[in-house]
């Protein structure tokens, strides 16, 4: 084993597990024709094509699974191609990452507003194959909502490049039959890298706002009055810049938070309307900045008795089960000490905005969770409990973030990906939509 084999396979979730004999080769291209050339290697040999971008996801999809594959990294691909402020869009290839499309686009005085907590890291290629947000999506939506249109080579080598609405391609028989099938970016949305290699996205920038931002910290009895809470704020389209609810804390990492709360930062002139929603503290700049760095760092913290981790990322609350959120959060907690596991913080984007398989919009929270693993637990073990987190998410309406949810597990998006993929072929990371997806990610653990 050599440190690329280590770097290619390198990513955020706890599927990191790999033989690294099944990946036969590993490419680092710089344009569409090295990426064609990449894909064409591996088609003569009859191996999977699996993109990998940042590594900061967390579905395990960009590991390729178990198959004899081809790795094909986009960090090579990180040009920013051209900017226009006027028709307010930016083109780049797919290594790109949010704070360096940013920086080169501050002295114009504009923003791409989709900034992740992994923002320093995550690709935008990878981006749009999650459908990534951030603590902002609440106003300024997912990748899906704000990528234009992406270029995309497919298994044969033929480019197409998929718009909001349609599909156009040099092949004028392929581009009918896509357009036949309604292919959007909302089926590259969330695809886990299954339909091909992302070489180039046109993104929607805007003019950075200048106005005066406040913060504020509203803490509640119980998670339920948190929800209600939310509720009011969706149903009102509340102009929050930034919210982060703290449901649960360990007390070694508790401090002084007292949950559930909620960080708020808004629009000054919006205060007294929040106020009409809930009551809340405001807070000075350095206490809100002191409040962010506390969230930020609470996934980073391990408790002073062993290891913390994700065990299943995200839990969204949304619709009625905003009313919920104690027993959803209790049920779930239930289930990770009988295995052993000790809760150890809640956390997560609210009020916040994502995607379900049928392509609606969701509002609500984004939970994300980090438990204490016990020791002496086996992998099987582990894998069991996330398992057993998925039923009861499906059946406590309970949703994830596609990011952090395995299409194979969402019948709608799955069958979707295998339609298109009747069109334009097999051979990009074919085991996530296999029915034993479930069986190659346990044995990753």
């Amino acid at each position: 084993m050599n440190i690329r084999d280590i770097v290619i396979g390198a990513n955020a979730s706890i599927y990191y597990r790999m033989d690294f004999r099944k990946i036969k080769g590993v490419f680092y291209p710089r344009t569409d024709e090295q990426v064609q050339e990449a894909v064409a290697w591996a088609r003569e040999r009859g191996y999977d094509v699996t993109p990998k971008g940042g590594g900061s996801g967390l579905s395990g999809a960009c590991t390729g699974g178990d198959r004899d594959r081809v790795m094909i990294s986009s960090l090579q691909m990180k040009e920013v191609l051209s900017v226009s402020k006027d028709q307010g869009y930016v083109d780049v290839q797919p290594g790109a990452t949010p704070d360096e499309i940013n920086v080169l686009l501050a002295p114009l005085k504009m923003k791409f507003y989709v900034t992740p907590s992994s923002r320093d890291v995550a690709t935008v290629g990878g981006m749009l194959n999650t459908d990534g947000g951030g603590n902002d999506a609440w106003v300024n939506g997912t990748m899906r909502d704000n990528t234009l249109r992406a270029k995309i080579v497919l298994y044969d080598g033929r480019l197409i490049t998929v718009e909001q609405k349609s599909v156009k391609s040099s092949d004028s028989q392929l581009e009918s039959d896509l357009n036949s099938v309604g292919m959007t970016i909302n089926d590259v949305a969330s695809s886990h890298g299954t339909l091909g290699f992302v070489t180039e996205l046109r993104l929607s920038i805007r003019p950075i706002v200048q106005e005066r931002l406040i913060g504020g910290l509203a803490e509640y009895r119980d998670s339920d009055e948190l929800g209600s809470t939310l509720r009011r704020m969706i149903e009102t389209k509340s102009p929050v810049k930034y919210g982060e609810a703290i449901v649960a804390a360990h007390p070694d990492v508790r401090g002084e938070l007292r949950p559930p709360e909620l960080i708020l930062e808004f629009p000054e002139d919006y205060a007294s309307n929040l106020e009409n929603i809930t009551h809340f503290r405001k807070l000075t700049a350095e206490e809100l900045a002191k409040l962010k760095d506390v969230r930020l760092k609470l996934p980073k913290r391990n408790p002073k008795k062993g290891l913390q981790l994700a065990l299943f990322e995200d839990y969204g609350f949304y619709g009625d089960g905003l009313k919920m959120i104690q027993e959803g959060v209790a049920g779930i907690d239930l289930l990770l000490k009988k295995h052993g596991f000790v809760p150890f913080a809640k956390y997560g984007h609210a009020p916040s905005k994502w995607y379900l398989g049928n392509n609606a919009a969701a509002y609500g929270i984004i939970l994300h969770s980090r438990e204490i693993r016990p020791e002496g637990i086996t992998k099987a073990e582990v894998f069991k409990a996330v398992m057993e987190l998925v039923d009861l998410c499906e059946e406590a309406g309970i949703t994830p973030k596609p990011e952090h949810k395995w299409p194979y597990n969402d019948k709608v998006k799955n069958d979707r990906i295998q339609q298109i993929r009747e069109v334009i072929g097999e051979g990009f990371n074919t085991f996530v939509l296999q029915s034993d997806c479930n069986v190659v990610l346990s044995s990753m653990v």
